[in-house]
Order: C-alpha cells, then sequence, then structure tokens
C-alpha cells in the first residue's frame, strides 16, 4: 500500500520552499544593493555618465537567479544541495558582477544612442576578465556559504512548521539573518570591479568642487585648472579610457552644457593632468574637411590635434562626398558616449556630415556619414 502525502506535510513542504524563496528575494536584493548601489551613489554625485546603469541592469538579474535559487532549493532537505545550488548561482553572479561595468555600459549606450549600437564602446580588457574571475571564485564561495545559512533557517521554519502546521512569526524574523551573509561578497565584488572605474571619476570631480563657478579656488591643488573648470556650472564626466593595473589609470572627459569639454588623465587618486579638449574635436573635423574640398591628404589635418588614424577607405569615401560639400560649414560634438565623439559639420548646402572618433592618446576614426 502507498502511503499517502498527509495535508500538514504538504503544508510543510509548501511553507519550506516559501522560507526558501524568501531567503533568496531578501538575499538577492541585499547583494544587488551592496554590489551597486554606493557605486551609484557615488557616480551620480559626480556628475558621470551612467551612473545607475549598473545597478538599475544588475540588480533585478542578482534578485531572479537569487530567488530561483531558494525557491529549488527548498524543494530539498538535504544541505549538500542548498550549498552546491548557492555555489553555482554565487559563481554565476559573480560573472556578471564583473562584467557588468561593461556590458551595462555598454547596453545603456546602444539604447540612449543608436548610432553606437553593436559598438564595443566600453572593451573588457585582459585586467577585467581577470577581476572578474577572481569575484565569481569569492562570491561562489560567500555563496555558498549563505545557502548553508539558508537551509538552517529553512529547516527551523520546517521544525516550527511541523509542530504548528504553520510558520511562527520569529521564523520569519529569522529570514533577515540572510541579509549580513550578502556583504562579505558584496564590498568584495564593488572593490575588486567598480572601485578602479570611479576612482578617477571621482578625483576630477573632487577636483571641480573645488573649483567655484567664478574660479574661486579654495584649495591650492586645484589651481592649475582654475580657468579649465569655470565655464559652467553643469557637466557630465565621460570614461575615455581605462587601464586596471594597479593603480588604476584613467582618461576622464569633462563635458560642460556649454560644449567646452576638457580631458584630465587619473593616476589612481592623483590628477596628472587636464587640458582642453573641445578644440581638438573641432579641428579633426576641420581638417578632414579641408582634406577633402584640397584634395591633399594629410596636408589640413589640424596641426593643434592629437594624431588622429585615417583609413584609405574612407579618405576615398570622403572623396566622394566633395562635390557636395560646401565651402561654408559649421562645426558642432553631436554626441560623446565613453571614448566615442560623433562630430558633425553642416554645410550651407544642407548637407551633414557626421563623423565618428574613437581612442586616446591615439586617435582613430572609425567612419562617416552623410545625408542631405
Amino acid at each position: 500500500m502507498i502511503p499517502s502525502t498527509s495535508p500538514h506535510a504538504e503544508t510543510t513542504h509548501r511553507l519550506s520552499w516559501i522560507t526558501g524563496l524568501g531567503c533568496g528575494l531578501l538575499f538577492g536584493l541585499a547583494s544587488g544593493l551592496t554590489f551597486w548601489g554606493h557605486d551609484a551613489q557615488v557616480l551620480a554625485r559626480s556628475s558621470a555618465e551612467l551612473a545607475w546603469a549598473k545597478l538599475e541592469i544588475g540588480l533585478p538579474l542578482v534578485v531572479l537567479i537569487s530567488v530561483v535559487t531558494g525557491a529549488l532549493a527548498g524543494r530539498s532537505t538535504k544541505a549538500g544541495t542548498w550549498v552546491g545550488a548557492w555555489m553555482v548561482s554565487g559563481v554565476l553572479v559573480g560573472l556578471i558582477v564583473g562584467g557588468m561595468p561593461f556590458a551595462s555600459y555598454n547596453l545603456a549606450t546602444w539604447i540612449a544612442e543608436p548610432r553606437l549600437r553593436g559598438v564595443n564602446v566600453y572593451p573588457m580588457e585582459p585586467a577585467g576578465v581577470a577581476r572578474m574571475i577572481f569575484v565569481a571564485i569569492t562570491t561562489g564561495c560567500t555563496w555558498s556559504a549563505a545557502g548553508l545559512v539558508s537551509h538552517l533557517l529553512v529547516e527551523q521554519a520546517r521544525g516550527a512548521a511541523s509542530r504548528t502546521g504553520r510558520t511562527e512569526r520569529r521564523s520569519w524574523m529569522a529570514l533577515l539573518l540572510c541579509l549580513p551573509m550578502a556583504l562579505p561578497a558584496g564590498l568584495i565584488g564593488d572593490d575588486i570591479t567598480n572601485r578602479p572605474l570611479r576612482t578617477g571619476l571621482q578625483a576630477v570631480y573632487e577636483t571641480i568642487s573645488s573649483t567655484g563657478p567664478r574660479g574661486d579656488v579654495s584649495t591650492g591643488d586645484a589651481s592649475p585648472y582654475r580657468d579649465l573648470f569655470s565655464p559652467s556650472a553643469h557637466y557630465t564626466l565621460h570614461l575615455v579610457g581605462y587601464r586596471l593595473e594597479t593603480p588604476a589609470q584613467e582618461t576622464v572627459d569633462v563635458a560642460f552644457d556649454n560644449g567646452f569639454v576638457v580631458r584630465c588623465q587619473v593616476s589612481g587618486r592623483t590628477l596628472d593632468d587636464c587640458a582642453p579638449a573641445s578644440p581638438h574635436f573641432e579641428a579633426w573635423m576641420d581638417g578632414l574637411i579641408q582634406e577633402t574640398l584640397q584634395g591633399e591628404p594629410g596636408a589640413e589635418l589640424a596641426p593643434q590635434a592629437e594624431r588622429v588614424s585615417v583609413s584609405a577607405a574612407t579618405r576615398e569615401w570622403l572623396a566622394s562626398q566633395r562635390e557636395v560639400m560646401g565651402e561654408r560649414y559649421a562645426i558642432a560634438r553631436d554626441a560623446q558616449r565613453g571614448g566615442w565623439v560623433i562630430m558633425s559639420a553642416r554645410f550651407d548646402t544642407g548637407y551633414v556630415l557626421t563623423c565618428y572618433f574613437y581612442g586616446t592618446p591615439s586617435v582613430v576614426l572609425d567612419h562617416c556619414s552623410g545625408a542631405p
């Protein structure tokens, strides 16, 4: 005779599943906020581009993974199943955390700027891959420990339910013990993957903040940049380039709302140098146009600009557009995302030339397009 499952046993298993799911939800929320919450606040305060992208994209993923893991593990009474499930999920989350600074920025850029869709605007360099692997291992170990604690909490709830047929309030309150377990992996993930990418942005922000709106400087360290950081009160910081070796080196553009752009070089928390960049942008574009109009490649390419690499195919295409260009034109910086700058020239003939530049210190002209 096959024994029937009693309603009381079914209730116990159901409560066990719900408890596992609840622990997964709390743990996922705490983990995601620890991974990216502080980082988002710092970047937003610094007026950095895409400040909330990592949190907005990463938090739902981590919560989903942890909820599914808790719900699946909640169907088992074996501690090994819990530990194994949470360890695998931890490794997966660690890979997400390590790649999120690059993947989220690219995704957000493709949504906000369709002209750059499919372009790897924020590439993940080898040092970033190494950091991602380290975070994955660390998170896997931490989450496996969290799985064991979650199993003990669920067993406590299961025991209470087997005696009374319901989960006591104190058993639900015990789920809050899941929250501290999320802190170690979250803090490590933030320190390893996020901090090196925001350090330069913070250094530039602090320098700008020490310079008053009229160029009044409160600290002597900022005095060399008083004329650069006073054109406008509103700006956006763009992470143009980065090297994640210790100490991290970053190139940061300060794009003011009046079109003026300053490019800064940062090593760790030390601001090495800042100089105007927007004149270079305009010089790149003007040099290309003059080359095209005069038919002399290399003769006019912006003497004061950084060196720009232009492919032969792009030069040929520009030459094919000579007839629709005019002698008079206005150059503008249409958009910037990371190290990519989109420049346009509007001719008196109505023709609009748009060119895409990227890279630092060596600049590459990726391609140009035209519209009547």
